[in-house]
């Protein structure tokens, strides 16, 4: 399942491929993938509940976990966050700094089992997000910026007050 965010059908192809290679490998139960902004890539699986709010609350969820590491003197944190639950747990990756891995799977998993998975995953998916990255630069009309450098840039400006 993938959104109508624009993907070159070969990347998106190769994306639909290491998620559900992680999914295989993990017994996940969804694995998803959104941008930073929280907007849905690519999703396998199924959820019981809207996978594109679940994208969202989790870019939110990595954005307020970032800040507070940075607060705190964390300069490069790892860019992974486990949230274990009774039945179920959520595993999120930061994938280069631009996109979110979300992997969502049974209390019952061994966590170390997605960590190592997910994380084969992530620079999968970051090798092929940064020609991506690259590719959106290079058509921009104006001078255009990195996207991780202008998305770093605004939350620091609206949080670096703080």
């Amino acid at each position: 399942m993938t959104s109508d965010f624009a993907l070159p059908e070969e990347m998106s192809d190769r994306i639909e491929r290491v998620m559900a290679h992680l999914r295989e490998k993990t017994s996940a139960e969804c694995v998803l993938l959104a941008d930073i902004t929280g907007r849905l890539v690519a999703a396998q699986g199924r959820l019981e509940t809207d996978p594109t709010l679940v994208a969202a609350l989790a870019a939110g969820d990595l954005a307020a976990t970032a800040e507070l590491n940075r607060l705190i003197g964390e300069e490069q944190p790892s860019g992974a966050f486990l949230h274990e639950g009774e039945k179920h747990n959520i595993y999120l990756y930061n994938v280069g700094g631009t996109f979110i891995l979300v992997v969502i799977f049974s209390s019952d998993t061994l966590v170390g089992l997605v960590r190592l998975f997910a994380g084969r995953a992530a620079t999968e998916l970051h090798e092929l997000t940064e020609g991506f990255e690259q590719m959106l630069v290079s058509t921009q009309d104006g001078p255009g910026a990195d996207f991780g450098a202008a998305l770093a840039s605004a939350l620091e400006e609206e949080f670096g007050g703080l």
